[in-house]
């Protein structure tokens, strides 16, 4: 049994989840462009950046005087070098700008694409090359532009971890269990075979019909303030008292039959229920016919049901040889009829 002023702590906590940004920007410089495009083949491949290597994700602009699709054009790709998991899309949002030496940007673009690991995306035909070579005159001088901002990944943090204050658990069932046989606050007498213990009305009344019934009207129990009972030894009354108080039930293994008798007296079906299920999972060839007598005398369906299910099945012939079946055929005749009707109607 826990202790009655047992806390119980509670841990309130919050996560926040958010997508983790990053924002590279990069500048790539040519310098005597004409030049270079007389003197080079295929594809110029940009500085990786940013240059710290120990990055995740880093970038790469490769870059083709002469599109391999088109000769009049120049080609753009951007390429993404990573290290993450390479099935792993990265949104990535760039913008891509041509400047002359002065700064000043002739043409720009916005490219919203996904990128896997060392993918590039781009576009064949970027831009007219005869155009381009106009643009950067006289300097003969080209800068590319490139700012990214790329969707690393989900990131899910705790936020600040609070510890509410302590709750109290509630004593409730154990308080009113102090109250069983309590001698100062009792106002009704129980008299069981002899034996008083005193108890509490209002209790008594709000679980029991029966007992509602009793102190509602102006019966002896009511006006003397005493209930006489002959039929319940001592110990059932008194775990009867115990789980009308508390909802706490004791003695099962022990006295499972006499408290369903008391149950069943005064109106309490729950723990009816419970001592039936505790007497059928133990039924066996020698207490079959004696639960078969309960069930009948408490016209309980349910327990008589299973009771014969038991009866009709291999045990049968062991059942008929106990002195509780025996007893069963002198005292309840008709049940016995009933146990060979259920054999029978299982028989092919």
């Amino acid at each position: 049994m826990s202790d009655k002023n047992e806390q119980i702590g509670v841990f309130q906590e919050k996560y926040n989840t958010s997508i983790k940004r990053k924002q590279y920007d990069f500048t790539w410089r040519i310098s005597q462009l004409s030049t270079w495009l007389a003197n080079v083949e295929g594809v110029q491949c940009s500085p990786v950046f940013p240059s710290d290597s120990k990055e995740k994700i880093r970038w790469e602009l490769r870059f083709y005087p002469k599109s391999y699709t088109v000769d009049q054009y120049c080609s753009l790709f951007l390429k993404m070098h990573s290290s993450m998991n390479p099935q792993k899309d990265v949104p990535v949002t760039s913008n891509l700008a041509l400047m002359d030496s002065k700064g000043k940007i002739f043409f720009k673009l916005v490219v919203s694409a996904k990128f896997k690991a060392n993918e590039s995306r781009g576009y064949t035909q970027f831009f007219l090359l005869e155009t381009l070579l106009q643009k950067i005159q006289p300097e003969d001088e080209l800068s590319i532009k490139c700012t990214i901002e790329a969707q690393v990944e989900i990131v899910t943090k705790p936020e600040k971890v609070m510890k509410l204050p302590e709750i109290v658990s509630s004593s409730l069932s154990q308080d009113l269990e102090t109250l069983v046989g309590d001698e100062q606050f009792g106002d009704v007498t129980m008299v069981v075979c002899g034996e008083k213990q005193l108890a509490h009305r209002n209790i008594l009344a709000a679980r029991s019909p029966v007992f509602a019934a009793m102190f509602s009207h102006p019966l002896k129990e009511s006006v003397e303030n005493c209930v006489v009972v002959e039929d319940v030894e001592p110990t059932v009354f008194k775990a009867l008292l115990r789980y009308i108080y508390t909802d706490k039930v004791t003695c099962l293994d022990t006295k499972a039959q006499e408290l369903y008798a008391a149950a069943d007296k005064y109106g309490l079906p729950a723990l009816k229920s419970l001592c039936r299920n505790n007497i059928l999972e133990k039924l066996c060839p020698e207490n079959a016919a004696d639960t078969l007598k309960l069930a009948d005398l408490h016209s309980d369906l349910e327990m008589k049901r299973y009771t014969l299910a038991f009866f009709s099945g291999s045990k049968a012939a062991q059942m008929t040889k106990t002195a509780g079946w025996k007893d069963m055929v002198r005292t309840h005749p008709h049940l016995v009829d009933e146990a060979f009707d259920a054999l029978a109607a299982r028989v092919p």
